[in-house]
């Protein structure tokens, strides 16, 4: 397990998220569809498109990792669970590849999340691109369940989210809503993911006494702006470290 990614949100400021990266100047000659692949259950496989809109050929490669979670950093791990192919890539100009994700061996038991990075060979634009890869489990789920917590050990504030639910949560439009009603995004667009049973935590500009009196809205999914729980101290205790 020494092969193996350490992503750090907890030490990033906001707006660095997980989401698919695209690095360099010349990136957006490498699309991506979609940006995120979701496999029911009982679906063995996944596609998603690959579109080369530059003059010149891109190739690189595709690998899959085990998505990993905790509060303060989030680990990559290599996995034999899910199969991509093909994993080296050849895009001729101005034409798109399909590519497959593959469950290998039966459904999980609860939803498992991994991350399928392709990265540009050395010859071709410095693109890389991280997209969220779910597997959903043998039994339905139920939906995320969100509760928030605000840390004020150090400066500045730390926004700590906890989901309780059995499915991943992806976060949007992150806001502060004032007790008079008053609603400042924190975050516009794409927060980031929660991973079922698993912990986040997000730096806030400012410190927690700017966060006083009111309380934490986002969109889960497709779903409106909502208010968000207070996470019960039982539970912030003893939320669990990792997968």
């Amino acid at each position: 397990m020494a092969d193996h990614h350490v992503l750090s949100p907890g030490r990033a400021r906001l707006g660095v998220v997980l989401a698919a990266l695209l690095l360099g100047g010349t990136a957006q000659a490498l699309e991506v569809s979609p940006l995120r692949v979701e496999m029911g259950p009982g679906q063995a496989d996944a596609e998603l498109w690959l579109y080369n809109d530059s003059a010149q050929p891109w190739a690189g490669q595709a690998r899959l990792y085990a998505w990993e979670q905790s509060t303060h950093e989030e680990r990559l791990q290599p996995t034999a669970a899910l199969a991509v192919s093909p994993a080296v890539l050849q895009v001729p100009a101005h034409a798109r590849q399909r590519l497959r994700v593959v469950r290998l061996g039966p459904a999980p038991v609860a939803e498992q999340g991994y991350r399928l990075v392709l990265r540009a060979g050395a010859e071709s634009p410095p693109v890389q691109v991280s997209l969220p890869v779910f597997v959903a489990g043998a039994a339905a789920s139920p939906a995320p369940a969100m509760a928030v917590r605000l840390l004020d050990a150090g400066e500045p504030a730390v926004l700590e989210l906890y989901n309780g639910g059995a499915r991943h949560a992806r976060l949007a439009d992150l806001a502060w809503v004032a007790a008079n009603g008053q609603t400042r995004p924190i975050l516009p667009g794409l927060a980031g993911y929660v991973l079922a049973g698993q912990t986040r935590r997000w730096v806030l500009p400012g410190t927690a006494e700017a966060y006083r009196g009111g309380r934490f809205s986002a969109r889960i999914g497709d779903q409106a702006a909502q208010l968000l729980d207070a996470l019960a101290p039982s539970i912030a205790t003893g939320t669990p470290a990792g997968l």
